[in-house]
């Protein structure tokens, strides 16, 4: 049985890693918007690590980040909380069982998880309380833009966390 490396310094840097994602996206700091799409940065990151981790520990930073994003947004009771931490622990389990663990399954994977977590927040919030004409502008004007970059982050996440992985697993 092959013991796997202790890297504490992997598991801190993590902590700062979503703890600098969350305050890029809750402050305005940094501002990295374009025009209306506004990214997520924290569904690439949590799709990342999601897919070098067990489905436990994907689920606890995954109920994690959701139970930091719903504390700090108003209106958003235990959303964020339940569908990025069920998106998590879907990734893990996708990447341990189904997918290899290469860029194309994370992109895909990413795509994914961003579409449904924008689908089901439009379902949720606009959907059936506003009209139809601003549905549709939220749909074309901010989720889908907004789709298209957050995607654009799984890259830097994926090469890093792959990187981590190699370094545990070595």
């Amino acid at each position: 049985m092959q013991t796997k490396k202790r890297h504490p310094w992997i598991a801190l840097i993590n902590v700062l890693l979503f703890f600098t994602v969350f305050i890029i996206h809750y402050t305005d700091i940094i501002d990295i918007s374009i025009k209306n799409a506004n990214p997520l940065i924290i569904l690439p990151l949590i799709t990342a690590f999601s897919m070098f981790s067990q489905p436990g520990a994907a689920a606890a930073a995954g109920l994690a980040a959701g139970v930091l994003m719903d504390s700090s947004a108003s209106g958003a009771i235990c959303f964020n909380a339940i569908v990025i931490m069920l998106s998590a622990v879907f990734v893990s389990v996708c990447s341990n069982n189904l997918f290899n663990r290469n860029i194309r399954s994370a992109v895909m994977l990413s795509v994914l998880i961003s579409l449904i977590y924008f689908l089901l927040r439009w379902i949720i919030f606009y959907a059936f309380r506003t009209g139809a004409h601003d549905n549709l502008t939220y749909i074309l004007s901010y989720a889908f833009p907004s789709i298209l970059y957050t995607n654009l982050f799984i890259f830097p996440f994926y090469f890093l966390y792959r990187y981590f992985d190699k370094r545990i697993n070595s």
